[in-house]
């Protein structure tokens, strides 16, 4: 394809002069056929088109969320008369059924079940009583996040109040697009807000007494040994909270090369884990250390050679992750108590009750949730010491009460696996072959996965191989091995999904 010379002084010059096939006009960005990737163009005119052409990929993302919502809808409609699901169905069987295309659709996508969970209800939502914000997505006149302001703001309040707040974000779009500019989420949230507001029936206060009930701490993994801790609760308290620390933080200290973000943080932690500050002379004397201060009940996965200091081997801090050998270690040397694990003869460690017991005895039930980690679902990190721990051959239908027929499942999960079409099967190594109710395979590996170890063996050196079983192979990004070829590239990485 030719390219306009770099005299031409405009895109409309460039489009006029190269007349591609197949005009479309998308999210009121007109295109004429397929664009070029570069452009011999003056500067500022080649950055018109660039502009020109994300405003028009934006709007046909718009169009193609828009379409995937219906299309969400429509499958969940045929999985309901797939499961045979009919107007006498009770609220039981309904329920059920919709939390199996929750799984269906999550395995497909590669997302967490919170997510998918979240496409359903949205989609249900969208192509009923939202049904023009919809449309307004689809025509590119509203972008995902504020879809997504309107569903929050339009939801739990009646359906007059729901579409006169709604009608502040359409028109809103239509007064932007008709002065050739753009609405922010910011300023539809604040309209619709105000409006949500002064419409409501129940008094705002009475709604925060219910909100605040709600009110917790939250920790989210970061990189590099780091975490967010967060806290949902009352805005005052949290408003004041951040204004304290910025006042603590502004103090002068000779010799403190910290920023004051960083001074804040500092001072956050030393008040939550120690009740003072270090360098309050009126509280410092009453202060212990900082890893005595408190003696949180964790649990930390610690390769015996990184304990006793021979090797630098990270180990696993329950609910986060790798951590480096020193904290480990430090971590170790605090515990009040501590529980070892040895798959060997001799440890007396039972992993087999056969028909004699229907419940784990204490060490076979700590072994299966250590070794699982988290439910055996595909996709779902719900800690297994939260967990039921599941004969995956049922109890009454000859399954043993030993480590090869038992896993962790979260009770969700678990009512997922008996009421429903999804079937599972242990296979060796402690991997677990699920197959959903529209036919696809998934596998789901254990966090950590035990090598037995022979009578008469020990461990070898660093560096050597020895007679025992090797580990098996890493469980594969995502969950393992998929469904179909043309499904591997819609695959993402999981998180903890919420209940329903």
């Amino acid at each position: 394809m030719k390219s306009k010379s770099p005299t031409s002084n405009s895109v409309h010059e460039y489009i006029d002069d190269q007349r591609f096939r197949g005009h479309s006009n998308v999210g009121g960005c007109c295109l004429d056929g397929l664009m070029p990737g570069t452009l011999e163009l003056p500067t500022h005119t080649a950055l018109q088109f660039e502009l020109a052409s994300i405003a028009a990929f934006e709007g046909m993302l718009r169009q193609l969320h828009a379409d995937q919502y219906r299309r969400i809808q429509r499958a969940r409609e045929l999985a309901a008369e797939v499961d045979g699901v009919t107007a006498s169905s009770t609220t039981r069987e309904r329920d059920m059924a919709t939390r199996s295309f929750v799984a269906e659709l999550a395995t497909t996508l590669g997302q967490h079940e919170a997510s998918a969970a979240r496409l359903v209800t949205e989609a249900e939502r969208l192509t009923g009583p939202r049904s023009a914000t919809l449309g307004a997505l689809g025509a590119g006149e509203l972008s995902l996040t504020q879809l997504r302001s309107v569903l929050e703001l339009t939801q739990a309040v009646p359906a007059e109040v729901a579409d006169a707040v709604e009608r502040v974000a359409l028109d809103a779009a239509a007064a932007a697009e008709a002065a050739g500019g753009a609405s922010t989420n910011a300023e539809v949230r604040r309209r619709m807000r105000q409006v949500r507001e002064r419409m409501h029936p129940e008094p705002l206060a009475d709604r925060r007494a219910r909100a605040a009930s709600e009110r917790r701490v939250c920790v989210e993994p970061a990189p590099d040994g780091m975490a967010w801790l967060s806290m949902f609760l009352e805005a005052e308290r949290a408003i004041a909270i951040d204004h304290r620390l910025d006042v603590l933080a502004a103090r002068e200290a000779s010799g403190d090369s910290r920023t004051a973000a960083q001074r804040a943080a500092d001072l956050a932690a030393d008040l939550l884990l120690g009740g003072a500050l270090p360098d309050d002379e009126r509280t410092r004397s009453g202060l212990a250390a900082l890893t005595g201060a408190v003696q949180p009940r964790i649990n930390v996965t610690v390769p015996v050679l990184t304990l006793l200091g021979l090797d630098d081997e990270p180990a696993d801090l329950e609910e986060y992750g790798p951590i480096d050998a020193d904290t480990a270690r430090r971590l170790a040397g605090h515990a009040p108590s501590m529980r070892r694990i040895l798959v060997h003869p001799e440890t007396g460690v039972a992993l087999s009750y056969g028909r004699e017991h229907y419940r784990a005895p204490s060490d076979l039930d700590g072994f299966v949730r250590v070794r699982d980690g988290r439910c055996r679902f595909p996709g779902c990190s719900r800690r297994a010491d939260r967990a039921d721990l599941d004969h995956t051959t049922a109890w009454e239908h000859g399954g043993q009460t030993a480590d090869a027929n038992l896993a962790a499942l979260c009770r969700r999960h678990h009512r997922l696996k008996h009421e429903s079409g999804w079937r599972v099967a242990h296979e060796p190594g402690g991997v677990m072959r699920w197959s959903s109710p529209a036919g696809h395979v998934l596998r789901t590996w254990p966090e950590r996965p035990f090598v037995p170890v022979r009578a008469g063996e020990g461990a070898d050196p660093p560096g050597t191989s020895g007679s025992a079983d090797p580990l098996p192979p890493p469980p594969p990004p995502a969950f393992g091995d998929r469904f179909d070829d043309e499904w591997r590239s819609v695959l993402e990485d999981a998180a903890e999904p919420a209940p329903f």
